[in-house]
């Protein structure tokens, strides 16, 4: 199974999505999942997805996915597959609680191998959107926890970390400080008005969380923490370069190959790289619990 995940950076322009879907068929992917999809060109992109083989699309911006709520974000996530899409367990209501729903999206792929559950996220940035940002983490957080033990993934562009290292740590934006041995201090203070402690908790909710959620991160697990983190995203201010694009899955998967497509950036096509990432399903997965739940019950 080949799954690729792109932000494509305000998609819209005719030549620019005839560019983009030139290189997603190129890799003959089986599950796309694209973030930041102008919301007015969603039928184009959608046209030209169809032109690759991904018969099916799904957008997160329509139908609205909160009745009471306007879409507020000019842009969207979009899901594709060649393969039927189905709606995910529970519907939508669990976006309602994010600030901006649109930027969420969640979808069973009927995979022929068995039902594959996408979640897929473009978190905002926090330099405009403030604690709206670690709002979206706390949402996502909920709805992972809450997926039950099935083949899962989840992709998007995060917005964070701030920096990898390589003992396997990363700092968030509400970090700032590692000393010379990589002894890491609590995150200390506020900012912009809360703890900064609440920041970095919002943030591994997600991205450094497997004991809660039971997902892992897919290039870590093929590469391990010693190779040097990839850039996917390059900002014109700040303090360098990023890696905001990441990909999870649960046990259900084995991480056959996991990497970029840092040409694509370059190219101009967008300003993050796509990342790829190639799974095999398990076909026996070992139960959940090993203990058992009665042992669990007389411990």
């Amino acid at each position: 199974m080949y799954l690729l995940s792109w932000n494509v950076d305000q998609l819209g322009a005719p030549k620019r999505i005839e560019a983009v879907a030139d290189a997603i068929a190129s890799t003959e992917p089986d599950i796309v999942t694209l973030q930041e999809v102008r919301s007015r060109r969603g039928d184009d992109v959608a046209e030209a997805l169809l032109r690759c083989g991904l018969v099916h699309v799904w957008h997160s911006h329509d139908p609205p996915p909160c009745r009471d709520r306007e879409v507020e974000k000019k842009y969207h996530c979009v899901i594709a597959s060649p393969w039927p899409l189905t709606e995910a367990p529970g519907g939508d209501a669990w976006r309602c609680s994010a600030p901006f729903p649109e930027v969420l999206g969640r979808i069973t792929v009927k995979a022929p191998d068995g039902d594959v559950d996408v979640f897929t996220a473009h978190i905002p940035h926090g330099s405009g959107h403030k604690w709206q940002k670690i709002e979206t983490f706390e949402t996502l957080a909920l709805a992972l926890r809450s997926g039950g033990d099935s083949a899962r993934v989840l992709t998007g562009d995060f917005n964070e970390p701030r920096r990898f290292l390589r003992s396997g740590q990363f700092l968030t934006f509400a970090e700032t400080e590692v000393t010379s041995d990589g002894a890491m201090g609590p995150p200390r203070g506020k900012l912009r008005g809360r703890p900064r402690a609440d920041w970095s908790v919002g943030v591994r909710s997600v991205l450094a969380d497997t004991s809660r959620h039971g997902l892992r991160d897919a290039f870590r697990d093929r590469h391990g923490f010693e190779v040097e983190a990839p850039v996917t995203h390059r900002v014109s201010k700040g303090d360098g370069p990023r890696c905001f694009d990441h990909t999870f899955v649960s046990r259900h998967f084995e991480v056959v190959g996991s990497g970029y497509h840092h040409e694509w950036r370059r190219q101009g096509w967008s300003d993050h790289s796509a990342m790829w990432t190639k799974l095999r399903l398990r076909m026996a997965v070992p139960p959940l619990d090993p203990w058992g739940l009665a042992e669990q019950r007389d411990a």
